[in-house]
């Protein structure tokens, strides 16, 4: 955790630097030293991938509903990522949209678990 602290903070200062003279460098920096922060902590999603499948195999989960779950996950990183990036580029108004782009696919991707729910608990209810 330490070294993703210590590159965020590098990246930080480097941009602050960079911004009133170089703006589109400060950019390229920001988004380098994002990717170097995901890169470096893509090895931990593994664990936390292989605790969620444990749990599914002693729940009695579907594959469908774990699959869709953590494709959910994903989708959400991935837009928070790309919001942010758009963020600090000075595009308020993109990260907006790629927000809501994030936000709709979720949705999407929801309905198939939420219709599996409401048909257990249409089942259990007499």
């Amino acid at each position: 955790m330490m070294s993703v602290i210590g590159v965020a903070l590098v990246t930080t200062f480097a941009v602050m630097i960079l911004k009133p003279q170089k703006p589109e460098l400060a950019s390229v920096v920001s988004i380098a030293g994002g990717v170097i922060v995901l890169l470096m902590f893509v090895d931990s999603l593994s664990g936390v991938i292989d605790g969620f499948s444990s749990i599914v195999q002693r729940s009695g989960i579907s594959s469908e509903v774990f699959s869709a779950l953590l494709r959910i996950i994903g989708i959400g990183f991935l837009t928070e990522f790309a919001s942010n990036i758009c963020s600090d580029a000075g595009n308020n108004t993109m990260a907006q949209k790629v927000s809501l782009a994030g936000k709709v696919m979720i949705l999407v991707l929801a309905l198939p678990i939420i219709d599996n729910l409401l048909q257990i608990l249409i089942g259990i209810l007499p």
